[in-house]
């Protein structure tokens, strides 16, 4: 998410938090029946942070459950596009590096991505239209994936791969 805001010229650290802490009520909601997602993240926040909140950081936490069917926020502003694509590529970038005889994310390329989301049967339950729905930011979906996986690159000794 801050490679992402420095490509746009945004706020890293807004938008490094906001990829940080989208998914704060995983182990406060039944994932089986997520009608709660999202809701409870920002009760926490708002909880702690009150009127400090940005408002783009709430906006963004809620619109990434829009295709759960149970918020009415929509994904609109670039935070929005990039949380819900970000959220989806990076675990989409973890099942690649998996794959990988040597189980690193510094074997993953660009193109092998790029090929595995045409595959339906690869990483099922990732969400391909919201990393698709990049291009609402006017980024084209190569020079995500390639922004992606050089910034889990630098981050790959921390996570393991």
């Amino acid at each position: 998410m801050k490679a992402l805001a420095e490509k746009f010229g945004d706020n890293p650290d807004l938008w490094g938090l906001t990829g940080l802490l989208h998914d704060l009520d995983m182990d406060q909601i039944d994932v089986d029946d997520p009608k709660d997602h999202g809701k409870i993240t920002i009760q926490i926040l708002e909880k702690e942070f009150g009127n400090d909140l940005p408002k783009e950081m709430s906006h963004a936490i809620q619109a990434h459950c829009e295709n759960l069917g149970h918020t009415d926020i929509k994904r609109e502003s670039k935070l929005d596009y990039a949380l819900a694509a970000a959220e989806n590529l990076s675990g989409f970038l973890v099942a690649c590096a998996l794959v990988m005889p040597d189980k690193k994310l510094a074997s993953v390329k660009p193109n092998s991505v790029l090929k595995k989301l045409k595959k339906k049967d690869f990483a099922r339950k990732v969400n391909r239209d919201f990393i698709y729905d990049i291009d609402k930011t006017n980024l084209s979906l190569e020079e995500f994936v390639e922004i992606a996986l050089k910034a889990v690159n630098e981050i790959s000794d921390e996570i393991g791969l």
